[in-house]
């Protein structure tokens, strides 16, 4: 059982060991996508936008230098239906069950469901908040998969024990699980209809729709002003999303920010260099380190390792 209030926010590199691609790749995806006709296969899915519409949003994305569609689409909100449309079809498509339980003993959610295990009354004791950038549900679909068939409980039940442990998705999400009581609903899988895009897209934010003052802000703000620990696990640090996230720069290096987690506030650096890690911890205070030698370990188990060796979850 998790005993201290541990908030982890996600970026990408967290999704990737399950199959979902980083924000670069996503961004090499639709760009891919976009290079062909995307309704040449099933026509009904993109016919709101025609050839020229498809060949200008490439190009822009393509000459952007933009790291990630999202920030490109919020200095272009005029493509936002298409992008966001776009990256639905790739993340979809990323949906695959099996994927979350390949028993390979290096999953990072199944180490975090280990960590929490307890007796099923007391499941909603676990003091853990999960803040994500990432627009896939795998984690709260793994989560809830591995408590059903470990308790034998029913979906009422695992949905209610679930609803202790707050996982947020601040740029939105590609549709409700069936085992919530939000809408619309989209079930964990890969199949791409019009349904599920549709349902997709109108759930996916973008910051340019205003969504920094959106409730989910608020809330991870709270969360995270009552938190002992905070963990960053496959994140990049963008200076925006830090912002957002209510971050600030040390003050004669001191938190002005969320004291109570004090030195606690430590994440992965995976893809960082040394140097760029110590900007980000002389900036924030943050306590980024290198808790094992990098050249050891392949991206894939990066988090996975990285909990292990700090015992956050411990």
């Amino acid at each position: 059982m998790i005993h201290r209030k541990t908030t982890l926010i996600l970026g990408a590199g967290a999704s990737a060991p399950f199959g979902f691609p980083t924000g670069y790749e996503l961004l090499r995806r639709v760009i891919a996508w976009a290079d062909v006709n995307p309704g040449q296969t099933n026509p009904n899915l993109f016919s709101e936008f025609d050839r020229t519409q498809i060949n200008e949003f490439r190009e822009a994305l393509e000459k952007s230098g933009k790291i990630s569609v999202d920030s490109f689409l919020e200095r272009r909100p005029e493509f936002i239906r298409i992008g966001k449309r776009a990256m639905a079809m790739a993340l979809i498509q990323c949906e695959h069950q099996p994927h979350l339980f390949k028993r390979d003993g290096k999953s990072w959610y199944e180490y975090l469901f280990n960590q929490l295990d307890t007796q099923f009354d007391d499941f909603n004791q676990n003091q853990l908040s999960v803040l994500t950038f990432n627009y896939d549900r795998s984690l709260e679909h793994f989560l809830f998969t591995a408590l059903k068939n470990a308790s034998g409980k029913s979906e009422n039940e695992c949905a209610k024990k679930l609803e202790s442990i707050p996982i947020i998705h601040l740029h939105g999400d590609l549709g409700a699980l069936p085992y919530t009581i939000n809408s619309p609903m989209r079930p964990y899988n890969s199949e791409i209809t019009q349904v599920a895009l549709n349902i997709a897209t109108s759930r996916m934010k973008i910051i340019h729709e205003g969504i920094a003052n959106e409730p989910q802000f608020a809330q991870a703000h709270n969360i995270l002003s009552e938190s002992e620990i905070i963990c960053f696990l496959g994140f990049g640090y963008h200076r925006l999303n830090m912002e957002r996230l209510g971050f600030k720069a040390t003050k004669n290096g001191q938190r002005i920010d969320y004291p109570k987690a004090s030195e606690k506030i430590i994440g992965s650096t995976y893809g960082l260099t040394h140097a760029e890690s110590d900007q980000i911890d002389s900036h924030y205070g943050l306590n980024l380190k290198y808790a094992f030698d990098r050249n050891r370990y392949c991206a894939p188990f990066e988090v996975f390792q990285y909990l292990r060796e700090t015992g956050v979850l411990h």
